[in-house]
This record gives structure tokens, C-alpha cells and sequence, in this order.
């Protein structure tokens, strides 16, 4: 009997152990950090080019619907125990303000979801079709990681079918219905793979024309190849390793797919692609090595330019 209890016993530990580190992430550095992974999400208003979130949520005709749609969404993920961060909140935070009336050049989203500091934004797309025959909502909306704008979760149209109200709150409660589980099941899955094998994003080492050194040229102490110990160094610092190879040109030599962690393990903030720059531009500094500053990054992609 007691054998059977034991046996009971170390499987239930099996399973808590398995769930567990579905959802922690080990440093890429040392290996044995664990912090644990909870995500936070956004909803914003899908916006046309041309066009900015103020102008879409105060707008005297489709405004009240946009807001509802943002508030019906928000209330989903809620119900899924993920960490929200309220759209107006961000949006008139003086932190985004400040940035939109410094009369620079900026993408309204990507000020938006990075100064929300969410992992995810999820665009809602709503549309109110009124008629002799009923009205209806259709709703559609889609997940994209943060930080890499990668597309985590597409849901198909929601369509809440004609009825004779004109309460949109709940026809759009009823489009939602009939998307919301496929749809947070697909993001639940895809970030917890992002949380297994990391966020992937693409470096291109270029060549400047200027440029006295090509990446067949000896650097360092061992002798190796300027592509080698850039090999190397990948492989040491990407998370678990992961660095695919692309391109490997005279002038260019290309990773298509590197993996960074989630989290930054010393003090479990979110790791920004910067992070991993920063270490690269030291590693280029310890070879005596000038590139350009700062690295050209657009979404997922980096370019470091070797002077």
C-alpha cells in the first residue's frame, strides 16, 4: 500500500513540476535563474494610415462603439486572468503627451504599446452594420507580440447576427462569443512558446563602405575568423543557444532567426531587443571593433553596421 502511495505521490509531483516550468523562463546566461512569466496584455482600436487614436475614440459617430469594443475585449482577457492595461489610461498618460507634442516624427502605436509596457497588443476591429432587418456587429481581432510585432493569434470574423436593439455592448458581447476561444486559446499557445523557445528576431551584419575589415579577417587571441567568433558569440548569448544562420555574403552576413529572452533575468523586467545590442556593441568593443551607433532596429529586425 505504501508503495502505491508513493508511486501516486511522484507522479502528482511530476505534473506540478511539468506545469510549472511551462510558464518560467531560465536565464540565457547562466542557465539555472527562473523567473515567473505572466503576461500583459493591450487592446487598441485598429486605425487606418492617416489616422490617430484620439480622432477614432472621440469620433461622434463610431467613437462610442470603438470605445465599446476596446472595453468588451479588455473584459475577455480579464476573465482569462491576464493583466490588462487600460487603452484611455496610456493614451493620456503624460508620458505619451510629452512624446506626441515634441513635435517629432513618431508611430503613435509603438509609442502607445511601448509606453504601456505590455508583452502583447491585440487590435479590435469593429464594425456596425444597422438595417430594415435587425443590427449586427462583426468584430475581428488580432494578437501581435509587443516588442517583435509578431502575429500571435488571428481570430476569424465574429458576428453577432441581425436582432432588432440598439444596444451595442451587447451585440458585440455576442461577436465576441462566438470568436474568443479559438482566439485566446491560439495566444495562450503561441506565448507560452514564446516563453519555451524565446522571442525571434533577425540581425544583419553589414559591411560599411568604408569599412578595413571583412568578416574573413583574424580577430582576437585564437586566431579565428571575424564570421567564426561571431558564430561562437551567438551561440553563447542567444537564448538556449538558438542562432539560425542566413545569408553569408562578402559584404553581409545575415541571422535570420535569433532567439532573446522574454524576460531580462536580472530584474524581470522585459527584455528589449536593446538589451541584446548593447551586449553586441560591448562584444565589438572587446575586439576593437567600431560599428555604428545606434544599431538600425525596425520591429523585429537589427542591422549592425561594421565601420
Amino acid at each position: 500500500m505504501k508503495k502505491k502511495y508513493s508511486k501516486l505521490f511522484l507522479s502528482t509531483l511530476a505534473c506540478i513540476i511539468g506545469i510549472t516550468s511551462v510558464f518560467s523562463q531560465t536565464s540565457p546566461a547562466s542557465g539555472s535563474e527562473i523567473t515567473q512569466i505572466q503576461p500583459t496584455i493591450i487592446v487598441v482600436p485598429l486605425k487606418l494610415e492617416g489616422q490617430n487614436y484620439r480622432s477614432k475614440i472621440e469620433d461622434p459617430i463610431n467613437g462610442f462603439n470603438v470605445r465599446t469594443a476596446i472595453n468588451v475585449v479588455d473584459n475577455a482577457f480579464k476573465s482569462r486572468q491576464f493583466i490588462t492595461y487600460d487603452f484611455v489610461g496610456v493614451l493620456e498618460s503624460e508620458g505619451m503627451k510629452t512624446q506626441m507634442s515634441n513635435g517629432a516624427q513618431v508611430d503613435e502605436l509603438d509609442l502607445l504599446v511601448k509606453t504601456s509596457g505590455a508583452d502583447i497588443y491585440v487590435t479590435a476591429d469593429i464594425n456596425v452594420t444597422k438595417s430594415s432587418s435587425g443590427n449586427e456587429v462583426t468584430l475581428f481581432l488580432v494578437a501581435r507580440d509587443a516588442f517583435t510585432g509578431a502575429k500571435l493569434s488571428t481570430s476569424k470574423p465574429g458576428m453577432s447576427g441581425k436582432f432588432y436593439t440598439e444596444d451595442i455592448f451587447k451585440l458585440t458581447i455576442k461577436a465576441l462569443d462566438n470568436i474568443k476561444e479559438d482566439f485566446l486559446n491560439e495566444l495562450q499557445n503561441s506565448f507560452t512558446k514564446i516563453i519555451s523557445e524565446g522571442r525571434s528576431i533577425s540581425i544583419d551584419f553589414v559591411l560599411s563602405p568604408t569599412s578595413k575589415i571583412n568578416f574573413g579577417q583574424k580577430v582576437g587571441n585564437d586566431g579565428d575568423l571575424l564570421s567564426e567568433v561571431l558564430s561562437d558569440w551567438l551561440s553563447e548569448n542567444a537564448y538556449k543557444g538558438y542562432a539560425q544562420p542566413g545569408a553569408n555574403m562578402p559584404k553581409l552576413l545575415s541571422y535570420k532567426d535569433v532567439r532573446i529572452p522574454l524576460r531580462n533575468p536580472k530584474n524581470n523586467r522585459n527584455y528589449q531587443i536593446t538589451d541584446f545590442t548593447r551586449l553586441l556593441r560591448k562584444f565589438f568593443n572587446g575586439l576593437n571593433i567600431q560599428t555604428e551607433e545606434p544599431p538600425k532596429i525596425n520591429g523585429s529586425k537589427v542591422v549592425i553596421t561594421i565601420n
